[in-house]
């Protein structure tokens, strides 16, 4: 891993990748798929679904063989993709995967055709390490029967789901599936659920890795903006897929939880 090229979302991830690899003094070149324009670093420039494949083949020829991915990306919208001549023999196969809907049916995709390039995917985990959390409680506050009986159901409904491709998260309270996350996010997964738990507070976001994703991109995510909304909407804690999950501001992240009474629990 002489260089890579880091193809970036929204977050704060991808800084924590670029970061890492300067500390490491590797080479590497950020491609941005987020609408800005502008960048006054010669190793990072902004593109678009349409002209990515060209960007990707000028690297390759220049000796950038391996690819992460960070940060969150969305799903471009058919009339926006304008693709270039590299791109306009992918087109068919890239709309028919949109129209099929998944995000991990479009990316298994993406992945594919960059092997077929030549490309080498680079697991997240290879770079930072220490973004993982481990197995079992990872707090001081206690996890109660009703929510540990809660988290085996959610993982099983998540499990069971995973065959639709539709979200890794769930909330589930006393037994009784309060919301699956479909394609409105973690955050405003919780915000909904508040009007039917806000009365007894015992509710748990259960957040797993679907089955058969690639490991080496879209892990499930967790941050200070996920555990001050589980206070904010009186949640009593999360489940997460233990060494599989990115925590970002760890030692923060787990502070918080401390302090407000909230569990993180790895399975």
């Amino acid at each position: 891993m002489d260089k890579i090229i880091v193809i970036s979302g929204e977050g704060k991830l991808p800084k924590l990748v670029t970061k890492e690899l300067k500390t490491k003094k590797i080479q590497y070149f950020e491609l941005r798929l987020i609408k800005q324009t502008v960048c006054r670093k010669n190793n990072i420039k902004y593109v678009k679904y349409g002209n990515i494949v060209s960007e990707l083949i000028k690297l390759k020829k220049n000796g950038y063989n391996d690819i992460l991915m960070a940060g969150s990306l969305q799903r471009p919208k058919i009339n926006e993709i304008k693709p270039d001549i590299n791109s306009i023999k992918l087109l068919p196969k890239f709309i028919k995967k949109i129209l099929e809907g998944g995000d991990n049916n479009l990316l298994k995709f993406a992945i594919n055709e960059l092997e077929k390039i030549g490309f080498a995917i680079v697991s997240l985990k290879k770079v930072l390490p220490d973004l993982f959390l481990g197995k079992g409680n990872q707090t001081k506050v206690k996890i109660t029967q009703i929510n540990s009986d809660d988290i085996k159901k959610g993982i099983k409904i998540l499990k069971n789901n995973s065959k639709f491709d539709i979200g890794q998260s769930i909330i589930i309270q006393q037994g009784s599936v309060v919301a699956i996350e479909a394609a409105q996010g973690t955050d405003n997964l919780i915000k909904q659920s508040y009007p039917y738990i806000k009365s007894i507070k015992q509710a748990v976001l259960v957040k797993m890795i679907k089955s058969n994703q690639d490991i080496r991109v879209d892990l499930p995510t967790l941050g200070m903006k996920t555990v001050k909304n589980i206070k904010k909407y009186s949640l009593r804690g999360i489940a997460y897929s233990s060494n599989l999950t990115v925590v970002l501001e760890k030692s923060k992240v787990i502070d918080y939880c401390d302090r407000n009474k909230i569990f993180l629990f790895g399975v």
